[in-house]
């Protein structure tokens, strides 16, 4: 693969695009394949010579052929819109080829050579056109037909549920509303008599705690409160009756006696 010249174009380039692309436009030869040849002539990147082009024809539209009369535009002024010309010949040629039964694509085929327009470009034309003004055409296509969607019965009848014994869906839901009605007054006398049993067992513990170590405070009854709800009842009151026991218990004991001696000092 060859490098490509780079830098500035000298004025002898400069000249040889203009005289080659417009002896090319009056043979009839599409820009984009003038660009290459010169690009291969100069040896210089398509891009590139696409780009300064584009810059001459602004310094320099004089120097430019236009080939107004054929209702051909230059070709950077077709890139932009469409010339009410070119439309012109779009509705005529498609009128004439649906008018003889011939297809759309053959229509915009020969629109690509008349027109010297790519036929992506040409669909979308006519695709506007049809849109906007679409008395101009003596046939217009057959919108699609919108196809609704098939449920199956399964889809749409809600089953319907019978008890066993061969009773209405009424009946059966009188049934389920009185056995709900029950289960629920069940439940909540089970939660009152499990509060209260709760309750009882909290004031037991600390009554414990309260007979081996003395009347605890708010923030030691809240302490144990919490222990009790992380824990359990059960555990609490046993570790309770079993910390004397604990080899570490003496240590602690031993320390609250220090502090207590430094805190009641007799001088």
């Amino acid at each position: 693969m060859f490098d490509t010249k780079k830098g500035k174009y000298t004025d002898e380039e400069n000249e040889r695009i203009i005289r080659t692309i417009n002896k090319g436009l009056e043979q009839g030869m599409r820009e984009r394949e003038i660009l290459k040849n010169l690009s291969v002539e100069l040896n210089r990147g398509f891009a590139g010579i696409m780009s300064h082009v584009r810059k001459l024809r602004s310094e320099f539209p004089e120097r430019f052929i236009s080939k107004g009369n054929s209702g051909e535009r230059t070709p950077e002024s077709r890139l932009n819109s469409w010339s009410e010309s070119e439309e012109e010949v779009v509705v005529e040629r498609v009128n004439q080829y649906m008018d003889q039964g011939r297809s759309l694509s053959s229509a915009i085929a020969e629109l690509e050579k008349e027109l010297h327009r790519t036929q992506g470009a040409i669909y979308q034309r006519i695709y506007t056109l049809r849109r906007k003004h679409p008395e101009r055409f003596t046939r217009m296509p057959e919108p699609r037909p919108r196809r609704r969607r098939k449920l199956e019965n399964w889809q749409i009848q809600r089953p319907v549920i019978r008890d066993l014994d061969g009773s209405s869906p009424e009946a059966l839901g009188q049934k389920e509303t009185a056995a709900s009605l029950e289960s629920s007054a069940a439940l909540s006398e089970d939660r009152e008599n499990h509060l209260e049993s709760d309750v009882s067992e909290e004031e037991m513990v600390i009554k414990a705690f309260e007979n081996r170590y003395g009347r605890p405070n708010s923030a030691t009854r809240r302490k144990l409160l919490n222990l009790m709800k992380e824990y359990g009842h059960t555990r609490v009151s046993i570790a309770l009756f079993t910390l004397p026991e604990d080899k570490e218990f003496p240590a602690v004991i031993t320390g609250f006696l220090e502090d207590y001696l430094e805190k009641n000092k007799l001088f």
